[in-house]
């Protein structure tokens, strides 16, 4: 099983637990019931329902003694912000922290909608960046209020259900004539020329993308707003592309993760043109 920086997951509720057994799916590609059992400190039989109903919503594909990640069908699982929100904690910590040390003052910052993204603003916050701050996320612009010397503007919209996301219009538009420093952006999934992106574009480089649309399409203007994209995430993000395409790889100018990511990624990303920083948890 993959070393993660995260404490032992303890006294979950079913939601949660399964948010954790598919996070771990993720990075390893399968898992048996009986590591599963082990890792959760749940009963085999718990462990076994858990996947049970994973594989009837498609996000995982049972097999003799565990489970394996469904690639065809979890393009558009996402978990739900109040149980993926707390896993990797550490992780997500130390890729905020380390993501402040390149905020410059006095830059226009935009904070994409992000649980990992929220700790980066959380610690521009405390130490008191001088920044414009832009943000589509109700919970980051909340942690910012009225703290000095940041200067917020929030992207308008709808709320996307289950999340603190703003979606859509005024937001689209408002983005369109923007002009700024950096994006740090959050992403569902990014697939490096290391995993299988399309079998339509063979050697593409890799790629990001998100689960919804609406979604992508923010993105998408946020980075296209920026002269500088930096992509906030921890290593399970990689993997397998998600539904909608955000942009090529090369459009990002760097990737801060943990020490999860493989090697073979890494050089992908390297080779891509991208900048990785590893955040020590």
């Amino acid at each position: 099983m993959t070393d993660l920086c995260a404490d032992k997951p303890e006294n979950l509720i079913p939601e949660q637990r399964r948010t954790v057994i598919f996070n771990l799916i993720q990075r390893a590609g399968s898992v048996s019931v009986q590591e599963l059992a082990d890792l959760l400190g749940a009963s085999v039989s718990t462990i076994r329902r858990d996947l049970d109903v994973m594989a009837q919503r498609g996000s995982v594909a049972r097999t003799h003694g565990g489970a394996i990640l469904t690639l065809s069908q979890r393009t558009t699982f996402e978990p739900e912000y109040k149980y993926a929100s707390p896993m990797f904690s550490k992780e997500k910590a130390a890729i905020g922290r380390a993501a402040v040390k390149i905020i410059r003052q006095g830059e226009s910052v935009i904070f994409d909608s992000s649980s990992t993204v929220y700790q980066a603003a959380c610690h521009a916050r405390d130490h008191h960046c001088q920044i414009t701050a832009l943000t589509n996320d109700i919970n980051i612009a909340a942690a910012m209020v009225n703290a000095s010397p940041i200067e917020l503007k929030v992207i308008g919209g709808t709320v996307r259900p289950g999340s603190f996301t703003l979606l859509g219009e005024p937001g689209l538009d408002f983005l369109r004539r923007l002009h700024v420093d950096l994006c740090l952006l959050g992403i569902q999934a990014i697939c490096t020329a290391a995993e299988t992106c399309t079998d339509s574009q063979p050697g593409a480089g890799g790629s990001l993308s998100d689960t919804s649309l609406e979604v992508a399409a923010m993105k998408r203007l946020m980075i296209r707003a920026a002269r500088r994209t930096v992509v906030l995430a921890d290593s399970s993000k990689f993997g397998p592309p998600a539904f909608c395409d955000v942009c090529d790889l090369g459009r990002v100018h760097t990737i801060i993760t943990d020490s999860g990511i493989t090697s073979e990624q890494r050089q992908q990303l390297v080779a891509a043109g991208v900048e990785v920083r590893i955040a020590p948890c």
